[in-house]
């Protein structure tokens, strides 16, 4: 069997390494400095060129080169408390505003931008099957979906364990549920599009200039970067699961979780049809929380899922998803895997998201694993409320962005996160059973 050499994302060999843009002197004042060029910075840049005000985006790195472009590539809506615990929270009318942002308008304005943009990313609205882990989920997740639908016009169906092949070739899982609207792309062409979009638009930009501090002087902010201190009126952070330590307050509030993927060798269409006979994007119930595709080209499997909660050795990844996909698939145990990579989601202690702002810095971040269709949407209600335009109210002000004490920055809790993982992990495969 061929070793699995590349460590590089799979998207990347299609759409090309994420570059940084050609180095400009940085502007001595902007209305608004975004730190942060995945897609939540890009689209907030976007919009807020698109009002006509001035907007430097800056990133650490190359922009777009984190979860931005190495993810699933799936698009679609979710959430992932309960409408109960929603409504206990915020109430009947902001719990509805938010299942209604998260399921049906997010994804509405992604497909928007994309079309509207002219972005070639691969988009297409595949549909996706959630699988259930254990029998006792497939009438709990019934009688969800049908409150859920009670509240907001979504497209799904429950599908029966009997029927369940005619979305993904697994006996693995118990039945399942299909999002007809959802759908899957190449995140990092999605990345580099929403990116040139924002040029295009008038932000400006640039790479490779890491932001060391955010401090208020007299009546604005000053940004410190590697490159120099830039005034600015407002600042957005938009880094998610890789916020920096000189962003403390912020890099509290989220959860850094790697999430670990691998592309096997070309199959071929027809075995890839076999798999996937209705081409779903699939995600699961269980804490493993396993993803995966088809890749847009209908030729490889691409797949993802929590092999570890923390940045673990690489043999360790690919041993780990290796099994897993000879779990779900015991037709593919001899298959080789070409491509290897990570990247850092960012979770809210809550699981929601949140726009708002830290002692009158903004901030939009907390997406828990839906970045390709909330970061964007986010991104861009950020970028009006700054800008003082109406359009701009979201219901996720109304959520919160908590921390803990022992949460000083540094996730030194991971590693015995990960034992409680496997230990649920464990726990949840006896009571499949039981």
């Amino acid at each position: 069997m061929m070793r699995c050499e590349a460590t590089t994302p799979y998207w990347w060999d299609v759409a090309g390494t994420p570059t940084s843009p050609p180095m400009l002197d940085l502007p001595v004042e902007v209305d608004v400095v975004v730190v942060g060029a995945g897609l939540t910075g890009v689209s907030a840049a976007r919009s807020t060129a698109r009002l006509g005000r001035s907007v430097l985006c800056l990133d650490a790195g190359a922009p777009g080169q984190g979860a931005s472009s190495v993810n699933g590539g799936m698009v679609g809506g979710g959430h992932r408390l309960s409408i109960d615990e929603l409504e206990r929270r915020y109430g009947h009318d902001v719990a509805v505003r938010l299942l209604s942002e998260a399921h049906l308008e997010s994804g509405a304005f992604v497909r928007g931008v994309i079309e509207d943009e002219a972005i070639e990313c691969d988009f297409v609205e595949t549909g996706r099957f959630r699988g259930l882990w254990r029998d006792a989920e497939y009438e709990s997740a019934g009688r969800a979906l049908s409150r859920l639908q009670s509240l907001i016009p979504v497209d799904a169906e429950m599908v029966p364990r009997g029927r369940q092949r005619d979305e993904v070739a697994t006996d693995v899982y118990r039945g399942g549920t299909v999002y007809p609207r959802h759908g899957g792309l190449n995140p990092a062409k999605l990345a580099a599009g929403l990116l040139d979009a924002a040029v295009r638009a008038g932000a400006v930009v640039q790479g490779d200039t890491p932001v060391t501090s955010v401090a208020w002087s007299g009546s604005g902010l000053e940004v410190t970067t590697s490159r120099g201190t830039v005034r600015a009126r407002d600042v957005l952070v938009a880094t998610n699961g890789y916020t920096p330590s000189s962003l403390r307050d912020h890099k509290r509030r989220i959860v850094p979780l790697t999430s670990f993927l691998v592309a096997t060798e070309e199959l071929g269409v027809q075995r890839l049809m076999e798999l996937f006979p209705r081409g779903r994007m699939v995600v699961e119930s269980r804490d493993r929380h396993c993803y995966y595709r088809a890749s847009p080209d209908g030729r490889r499997l691409v797949f993802g899922g929590r092999a570890a909660m923390f940045d673990a050795p690489e043999a360790l990844v690919r041993r780990e998803l290796r099994r897993l996909i000879q779990q779900i698939f015991p037709q593919l145990e001899d298959v080789t895997l070409t491509h290897s990579w990570r990247g850092r989601t960012g979770f809210s202690f809550d699981y929601l998201p949140n726009v708002g702002q830290l002692d009158g810095v903004w901030h939009a971040m907390g997406y828990s694993g839906s970045g390709n269709t909330m970061a964007p949407w986010l991104g861009h209600k950020a970028a009006l409320l700054i800008a003082g335009d109406p359009e701009g109210e979201t219901a996720f002000t109304h959520t919160d962005l908590p921390t803990r004490f022992w949460h000083q920055g540094p996730p030194w809790f991971m590693p015995f996160a990960d034992v409680g993982f496997r230990f649920r992990d464990a726990w949840n495969n006896m009571r499949r059973r039981s």
